[in-house]
């Protein structure tokens, strides 16, 4: 089989197991009676251990090869902090347990992501074709854990997770280690000094956190939000589905053809699809309007999958990369922390409606750490 096959295989399995877990995490919190403004505590654990946890793997990281070391380990101990979470019957203890999952789950994807694509940038692959098999099992696997939960169980749908990650484990033995003994880049260790003097860099990372920290954040209550409407665990799951198959369709269009449109028209896209979601939320309409509009998230969310590996790839030396995103993904994490946090609040007090509306004003600001200058297609 072409090493390229495993990767899209590993991608495919890693997500499976994301998807039947994380998505439900929040409704799971509200089965066991949780109060929303608990629920984002809780919430919050995930992004504000990955600040302080994240920036370690790279210290630990002699080269990138160590990133398949790590990624041998760490979900078969995010597995078992998964079980742990199931099997717990005393509410105080979850967020203990949530400290654990976030301590070795949330540097998954920043070590997957930048070992991927270390490994498409040096053989010429495109990534987004590695990728967008994550995104398919992701969208599977919502369907088919919204639907296992309304039949078995929460309990036993996490169980099918904590398998899912396992194998994901397994799975990176069967990748070859990538060739570094001829790239001098590869054999030396990152160098922050050299990313905090890179104003492309600096400012791409403030446009991610700002990003992806409202997405990760504000879609944190989604779920919580239309099941005001009366959706439940497996109709939220269609709607996961819903939006990763239009988020799979963009990145494949953005695979073929990005390469044809400008950073700058990307980076400007994502920012007003990702502000205009939200403030659409904030509207009162019926719960079918907010569903369709709720597509254009595939367009800000395939893009910015898109356009982050591409152009960190250019903007930084290799030896860089996996630093570069532990950095930016650590700063958006707590930013997440605190989008979660408060919105536990506002949603309690101020309702769901106000909270989006933030959210999408909030967003806007992303637009000014884009590069309007910058004319090239990097």
């Amino acid at each position: 089989m072409k090493e390229f096959n495993k990767y899209q295989i590993t991608y495919f399995v890693r997500f499976l197991g994301d998807a039947f877990f994380y998505p439900f995490f929040a409704l799971y919190l509200k089965f066991l009676e949780v109060p929303n403004k608990d629920i984002g505590l809780i919430l919050m654990i995930l992004p504000l251990v990955a600040l302080f946890v994240n920036p370690l793997w790279s210290m630990f990281a002699r080269n990138v090869n160590d990133n398949r070391l790590f990624l041998r380990i760490l979900p078969i101990l995010e597995a078992l902090a998964v079980i742990l979470l199931v099997l717990i019957d005393q509410k105080p203890l979850i967020p203990i347990v949530t400290v654990m999952l976030a301590i070795v789950g949330q540097p998954i994807y920043i070590l997957l992501d930048s070992f991927t694509s270390i490994y498409t940038k040096k053989y010429k692959m495109p990534y987004g074709n590695i990728r967008l098999w994550g995104s398919l099992a992701y969208g599977l696997a919502t369907i088919a854990s919204g639907f296992l939960i309304g039949k078995i169980g929460y309990e036993q749908t996490f169980f099918i997770a904590a398998f899912f990650m396992i194998m994901g484990a397994l799975l990176m033995n069967w990748i070859i280690p990538i060739d570094i003994s001829d790239d001098i880049e590869l054999n030396v260790k990152s160098d922050i000094s050299i990313l905090s003097h890179n104003n492309y860099y600096i400012k791409f990372a403030i446009f991610y956190v700002i990003t992806l920290g409202m997405i990760f954040g504000a879609d944190n209550y989604l779920s919580l939000y239309f099941n005001e409407f009366g959706l439940e665990a497996d109709g939220f799951g269609w709607v996961s589905f819903y939006f990763v198959i239009g988020e799979i369709l963009v990145l494949s269009l953005l695979s073929k053809y990005g390469h044809n449109i400008s950073t700058r028209s990307i980076l400007v896209v994502i920012v007003l699809t990702n502000a205009a979601r939200f403030i659409f939320y904030g509207i009162d309409l019926p719960l079918w309007a907010y569903i369709a509009f709720s597509i254009i998230r595939s367009v800000s969310m395939g893009s910015m999958l898109y356009i982050t590996i591409r152009y960190i790839t250019e903007i930084t030396e290799p030896r860089n990369v996996t630093l570069g995103i532990l950095i930016f993904s650590s700063v958006r994490s707590l930013f997440t922390a605190l989008v979660t946090s408060a919105g536990g609040f506002i949603t309690d007090y101020y309702g769901y409606r106000t909270f989006y509306l933030l959210a999408g004003f909030i967003a806007l600001l992303a637009l000014f750490f884009i590069d309007y200058r910058k004319q090239t297609t990097a």
